[in-house]
């Protein structure tokens, strides 16, 4: 009779170990597979240009003489401006991965969270790109022209060609 007790807590033993043999090595398996996506180098540099662009660019921001890209207002209002959206929606690709300074191809699109209406800075990545990064950032967008300000994501794209 202490034999039947015996083997059923040996039972309930062996399946707890397993449990918790299978959730460490889920464990391990995610931290590793985090490392390296952190270790990346086209992921690092996507999180080094989504945290600049809540900088204001350098030295103005009128599209012409800007030479580090940024989309806030001033150091100490992270808003977007969206005079900057206005003006850098018409830029080309070579001119945004040169104020990014970047040697990747990239693309920004900001997009209204209400109305869906959508800002692409660059070109959309082709089918054929490899390398796809992609992050998202929630923003406010001010327009110091009419004072109204919006939510919106910032979504950032860097990839390269095949």
């Amino acid at each position: 009779m202490k034999g039947q007790y015996f083997s059923f807590d040996a039972i309930i033993a062996a399946v707890i170990f397993v449990l918790a043999l299978v959730a460490l090595l889920s464990y391990w398996h995610s931290v590793r597979s985090f490392l390296e996506y952190q270790n990346d180098p086209l992921t690092k540099e996507t999180i080094r240009i989504s945290n600049n662009l809540f900088a204001p660019p350098s030295p103005s921001e009128t599209c012409t003489t800007m030479d580090k890209f940024g989309l806030a207002l001033s150091i100490d209002d992270r808003r977007v401006n969206a005079r900057i959206l206005g003006c850098v929606e018409a830029q080309s690709e070579a001119w945004l991965q040169k104020v990014l300074g970047t040697s990747y191809n990239a693309t920004i699109k900001v997009t209204n969270i209400e109305s869906g209406a959508e800002t692409l800075i660059g070109s959309a990545a082709p089918s054929t790109a490899s390398n796809v990064v992609n992050i998202r950032r929630l923003a406010t967008v001010y327009n110091p022209n009419s004072g109204a300000t919006y939510l919106a994501t910032v979504d950032l794209t860097l990839y390269t060609m095949k």
